[in-house]
């Protein structure tokens, strides 16, 4: 018995074809994975009651950027880590200087002079002198005087926890596990 194979058309011809093939589906995967971790991160943000605005602070981008290539590759990063991490990790805030961090009540405006409050710039905007009201066993407050009453503009604390509602690194962990189904998902055979 004699076992004869015959090779039709060229080898090289379609090794290019297959390569071409196996290029789309790899990035086509890392594009959606890319974009659903994105995705998924977002929505963990909008959940957690932080915003629509920091939540859109998420970007996935691919690379290469113009053309498929088998060793595609996706990154999704934050425009604002240090926040975001903080919700993450339940970090401990200190104040800059050491002494305390000045929290503004809803007695006062958040912004003034489209910059975010601080005991100084409520001074300066109100031509008022804050005064100190130190409580052993609670937090302190910064007070003014307005018309007979008295006006709680800013609680004192030594530090804040933040609270974890985050969890990216289980998120990016799931989608990571996913790509090679997505890339089989866009594997089209001729």
């Amino acid at each position: 018995m004699h076992l004869k194979s015959a090779l039709e058309g060229k080898l090289d011809e379609l090794l290019d074809k297959e390569y071409q093939n196996a290029a789309r589906a790899v990035t086509a995967g890392i594009k959606t994975a890319t974009n659903g971790l994105k995705m998924s991160l977002r929505t963990q943000v909008k959940a957690s009651k932080l915003g629509s605005r920091l939540a859109n602070t998420w970007r996935g981008d691919i690379y290469p950027k113009s053309k498929n290539s088998i060793s595609a590759a996706g990154v999704v990063y934050t425009k604002a880590q240090k926040i975001l991490e903080g919700f993450e990790y339940a970090s401990v805030i200190r104040s800059q200087n050491g002494f305390w961090l000045a929290i503004p009540t809803l007695a006062i405006k958040k912004r003034v002079f489209n910059k975010r409050m601080t005991p100084a710039l409520y001074e300066k905007s109100k031509g008022v002198r804050l005064r100190f009201v130190y409580r052993a066993n609670g937090a302190s407050f910064l007070v003014h005087e307005q018309r007979k009453k008295t006006i709680i503009a800013f609680i004192l604390v030594p530090q804040a926890k933040m609270p974890k509602l985050i969890n990216f690194e289980t998120e990016s962990e799931r989608w990571k596990a996913q790509v090679p189904s997505l890339i089989m998902e866009n594997w089209k055979d001729e």
